[in-house]
């Protein structure tokens, strides 16, 4: 699927910040809406007038933003808004990022999100004002110099609050001052104040000096707010706008990518600038996943610190993801990206802007650190229909028979009912959708059943289902299932790696059947496996795809084959080299057309294996690295925080991709941006672990021989399963829609 093709958003790839149907309703329409309404010039025209903005003045779309609702999309209905949440305010703001919406949208929103988690006689009229769109709003993150002294009928408000966003064109500024009892939160008319706009790096959204000279503010005007509230709702509508800034950088950069031509060729078909969108893309979803469950966290008003975690976590990803991707658009441009007159800059700014006012990510990555030390986590859970019950109450008294049991036996029990591999179609199988499949996984959980791992044998079932004999089906498919028949995959070669067309293994025709000769390489269970899949060359003439065949080979029974263990840098032997000296292959050893074996290795099913979320987002060797991190220095603890985000970005991407599995979608780009995520997150894992160590890590024994074990094992994990280099050729060509070289 190539980018923007999906129905759902236009923000890069498809699904934005939001996931369900609703959310990408919602999208569509504020895209719409932009388009219709505000044209592309209204930034531009800002870019280029001379000058700070007239204090008070509203864009021209403002009266058409408040009839669309968006003013108070996120505020309760007896106040006159939407009644919705900070995750439909973050999808509005996503897109209205993507859109360079200028003018005091992001601002006048925040504030009234803070009002509406607070109660008081002072809030209820302003909430119903900046619904209407009759009011516009702007804050302070931090006090500066403000100082607020109490009198008779309230408090005297003093000093000059930081650069505060939009604040030149609000009507009310909600600001912190410091007071003899600690900071306290004030709602003060604009035209009590002195307001000095800035030349700010955003012209579209300037920032500007706001000073109070012995400002009265009458005690109803003195709310109890709670800073750290402030600052959480902040970092996530900020991210929300991040996320927008970065889809758009990221659309711009591949649209670009695919026409302009160098040396003949557009240049999205060099591997270079492949890897740079598609790194963009990777940046992209981690914003977009923690920027997600950290607008739901904050609706939750989840308690332990979870909605301060996740905040913290949204603020060190996505603004950095903006300031990167818009960085690296304006050099896939090249010198079109340097020029005033395109809008690449105009996305830098944007991003530049949010980036200092919300602080670095490492302030971020270190407030994160920290929570999660003190013991802050937050779960993830999915809540899956209605009819979710009713399949619960189908699989229990199936499920029921394999409790207690070993993993190996409870499949071996299951496996012929189809609750074993549920996905699959019938007989070995349910023909079950991804509700059904989750339900099941939450019953098996239930009743604490474990099912034996299939490993390489959940890549052999579908393509015998799909392309097998049905004797190849009867013989294979029933005890593979149960667990009888073990399986090894006989695909890599020596000189061929991740490029399985250009394979050399030699599959010759005889009157007995199919004489193999050739090499594989880095095969595990090769010396335990009752079966292997082969794909060994049968057409030397044809294409390259096509003159590949699909073998099953018995490797406990045929005569020639070599297996000679790898011993690897971590001194132990899990692969092998499988050598083929002219093994005599029956005829019915092929799986589907001959010369057709490329397809079946590709071969996946339509009703895919759904699986279920992790709950807890920090796996073990994470926990051990938090609870270390009182004992380290802040360099230390923010790259634990970036642990943290990463980690807790793969998990909210698992279940944004069961999500959308669940209402029926395609899984999207998040299993390729995972698999990329993943792998270099867990090498980064073992190395901090192993460098906290000191000089312990440089001795093989106890401690140190299981971090330097866990670092040399790390290293395979960007090779195996296709390389780093040509997952990211994968993500840009067949999700970014980036030419092949």
């Amino acid at each position: 699927m190539g980018i923007g093709t999906d129905s759902g958003t236009a923000t890069g790839t498809g699904t934005g910040v939001g996931v369900t149907e609703e959310h990408r309703a919602l999208a569509r329409s504020v895209r719409g809406w932009l388009a219709r309404t505000v044209p592309p010039g209204e930034a531009r025209a800002l870019l280029d007038t001379p000058g700070p903005p007239a204090p008070g003045a509203r864009p021209e779309h403002w009266a058409a933003l408040a009839a669309q609702g968006l003013t108070g999309i996120h505020l309760p209905e007896e106040y006159g808004g939407g009644g919705g949440g900070i995750l439909d305010l973050a999808v509005v703001l996503e897109e209205a990022a993507h859109g360079s919406l200028p003018g005091p949208y992001l601002a006048t929103v925040l504030v009234g999100a803070v009002l509406a988690r607070t109660p008081g006689p002072a809030t209820g009229d302003t909430l119903r004002a900046i619904a209407a769109g009759e009011r516009t709003a702007a804050l302070a993150l931090i006090p500066g110099t403000l100082t607020a002294t109490p009198t008779a009928t309230g408090h005297r408000l003093d000093g000059t609050a930081p650069p505060a966003l939009s604040a030149d064109a609000a009507d009310l500024l909600l600001l912190p001052a410091a007071t003899p009892t600690g900071e306290r939160w004030f709602l003060v008319d604009a035209e009590g104040l002195t307001v000095r706009p800035h030349r700010s790096v955003d012209p579209t959204r300037p920032t500007a000096q706001v000073r109070a000279d012995a400002v009265p503010v009458p005690a109803h005007r003195t709310l109890p707010i709670e800073s750290a509230l402030v600052r959480d709702l902040a970092a996530v509508l900020l991210a929300a706008d991040a996320c927008g800034t970065a889809a758009r950088c990221l659309r711009t950069a591949v649209e670009h990518a695919r026409v302009r031509e160098q040396f003949g060729r557009p240049i999205g078909a060099f591997q270079a600038v492949k890897h740079l969108c598609a790194d963009m893309l990777v940046r992209l979803e981690q914003a977009r996943a923690l920027t997600w469950d950290a607008a739901r966290a904050a609706d939750e008003e989840t308690r332990d610190g979870a909605r301060a975690l996740t905040a913290a976590l949204a603020a060190a990803t996505a603004p950095e993801a903006a300031y990167t991707c818009a960085k690296d658009t304006i050099q896939i441009l090249g010198g079109t990206g340097f020029t005033w007159e395109h809008d690449a800059h105009l996305w830098l700014r944007r991003a530049v802007l949010a980036r200092q006012l919300l602080g670095t990510a490492d302030a971020h990555r270190l407030r994160a650190a920290r929570l999660a030390a003190a013991g802050a986590r937050r779960e993830l859970t999915l809540e899956l229909p209605p009819e979710a019950a009713r399949h619960r109450a189908e699989a229990r008294p199936h499920l029921t028979a394999a409790r207690g049991l070993p993993p190996r036996e409870a499949r071996r029990a299951l496996a012929p009912t189809g609750y074993a591999a549920p996905h699959l179609p019938p007989p070995y199988g349910l023909g079950a959708g991804p509700v059904q499949q989750l339900a099941i996984q939450q019953e098996l959980a239930e009743q604490s059943v474990r099912l034996s791992d299939l490993s390489i044998a959940a890549w052999v079932v579908p393509s015998l289902i799909a392309y097998g004999t049905e004797a190849q089906r009867e013989r294979y498919l029933p005890a593979t299932l149960r667990g009888d028949l073990q399986w090894c995959q006989l695909f890599s070669e020596p000189d061929a790696g991740s490029d399985l067309a250009a394979l050399r293994t030699r599959a010759v025709r005889t009157g007995e059947g199919w004489r193999i000769t050739g090499q594989k390489v880095w095969t595990s269970a090769a010396r335990t496996a009752d079966h292997g899949i082969l794909l060994a060359r049968t057409g030397p003439d044809a294409p390259r795809h096509r003159g590949l065949t699909y073998f099953l080979v018995d490797m406990k029974r045929a005569w020639g084959i070599d297996i000679r263990p790898l011993r690897e840098i971590t001194g132990e032997s899990l692969f092998n080299e499988v050598h083929f000296d002219d093994v005599l292959l029956p005829p019915d050893a092929v799986v589907g057309e001959v010369g057709g074996g490329w397809r079946v290795a590709r071969n996946t099913l339509g009703n895919e294996r759904v699986h279920m979320a992790d709950q807890l987002t920090f796996d073990t060797g994470l926990e051990a690295l938090i609870a270390r991190s009182a004992e380290t220095d802040d360099a230390t603890r923010a790259r634990i925080g970036a642990l943290a985000a990463e980690a807790h970005a793969l998990a909210c991407i698992g279940l944004r991709t069961t999500l959308r599995q669940v209402s029926g979608l395609e899984p999207g780009a998040g299993a390729s941006v995972r698999k990329l995520v993943q792998t270099a997150h867990q090498q980064k894992v073992a190395e901090l672990t192993l460098e906290l160590l000191g000089p312990a890590g440089a001795v093989a024994e106890e401690a140190g021989e299981r971090a330097l074990h866990g670092f040399l094992m790390s290293r395979c994990l960007t090779i195996a399963g296709g390389t780093t280099q040509i997952q990211l050729n994968v993500v840009a060509e067949r999700i970014l829609g980036l030419p092949r070289d």
